[in-house]
């Protein structure tokens, strides 16, 4: 994004001002830190593509008057591959303004999210302990008992709308094809606020990957639906820029998808069993990958490889 650094200072001198505004108060409402923002209005080095969309999203009109050009940011969430290609990026793009514009009570389209972003709605890492509990938790209000596979893609939760491409009314024909076609392995799931307080949503499955791939994709933007997770974080993907979470949040999300599908308690007696991470993820309709990673953040690994460990003498 390519903005006049010094047009872009001048504007956000003239409006903080204009409004009365510290630097510490305008930091808390677009959501940048007090010493970035402080380093900006005195004009040290260059603003992060973060930092100026935020700033220009805030100031709006006066951004447009100041001549500053702006990237439209989408609000959703890509779950998509690192290499994905700009088709894929724009094609669920228009996925998403679909799902919004289908909703009867979508957000207006001027409305500013970038002030949702305050200290008090940071990202709060868990501890392992919490998150294991929290699984279990979900399992029982599911009425799924612990040594039971649990099939997330039955899981609805009230204000959550989901969808596969074939259901998006009004996508094009040609970006619902190239979404299960050539881009079908780019992108995993999509998540998309309905409403600006972001109590509605709906997720997008890609409904052309294994049902163990699909099961726990889905199952980890069901879990940032639940933690309250908000978008927050701008970034860049492909030749566009959409709002993501904070790593912590994408880190507690996996790893709570994860316990949710395979129990803790079982896994450790499959582990002790000596049943290998293919037989466990056929029990519980998960990938090996996942098994595996599951072993290894509950530290089984050297129980489940059967390695011995001794002193010399």
């Amino acid at each position: 994004m390519k903005t006049d650094k010094q047009a872009l200072i001048k504007a956000l001198k003239k409006k903080r001002e204009t409004e009365g505004l510290s630097i510490r108060a305008l930091s808390e409402r677009v959501g940048i830190s007090f010493s970035t923002l402080a380093r900006i209005e005195r004009g040290e080095g260059e603003p992060d593509n973060n930092s100026t969309i935020r700033l220009v999203e805030w100031l709006g009109q006066d951004a447009q008057d100041a001549g500053l050009a702006f990237d439209s940011v989408a609000l959703v969430h890509f779950r998509a591959a690192k290499n994905v290609r700009s088709k894929t990026v724009h094609c669920l793009v228009q996925a998403a303004e679909q799902l919004v514009r289908n909703n009867t009570n979508p957000y207006p389209a001027d409305q500013d999210f970038a002030d949702t972003d305050s200290e008090l709605s940071g990202a709060v890492a868990l501890a392992k302990s919490e998150m294991e509990e929290m699984a279990v938790d979900l399992r029982a209000d599911l009425g799924v008992s612990p040594n039971a596979a649990l099939d997330a893609l039955n899981i609805r939760i009230d204000g959550v709308d989901v969808y596969t491409v074939s259901e998006v009314r009004g996508l094009g024909d040609g970006c619902a094809t190239f979404l299960l076609g050539p881009g079908s392995g780019e992108w995993s799931a999509m998540s998309v606020p309905l409403d600006s307080m972001e109590d509605k949503w709906a997720i997008l499955r890609n409904d052309s990957h294994t049902l163990e791939r699909q099961r726990v994709t889905y199952l980890e933007e069901c879990w940032h639906i639940l933690l309250g997770h908000k978008l927050t974080r701008i970034a860049r993907i492909a030749d566009a820029f959409g709002r993501t979470y904070d790593r912590t949040e994408e880190h507690d999300a996996f790893y709570l998808a994860s316990a949710t599908m395979l129990p803790e308690t079982e896994l450790r007696l499959e582990v002790t069993a000596n049943r290998s991470a293919t037989e466990i993820a056929e029990r519980f309709g998960t990938s090996p990958e996942l098994v595996e990673y599951r072993i290894k953040r509950l530290g089984l690994w050297r129980t489940y490889k059967s390695r011995a460990v001794g002193l010399s003498e």
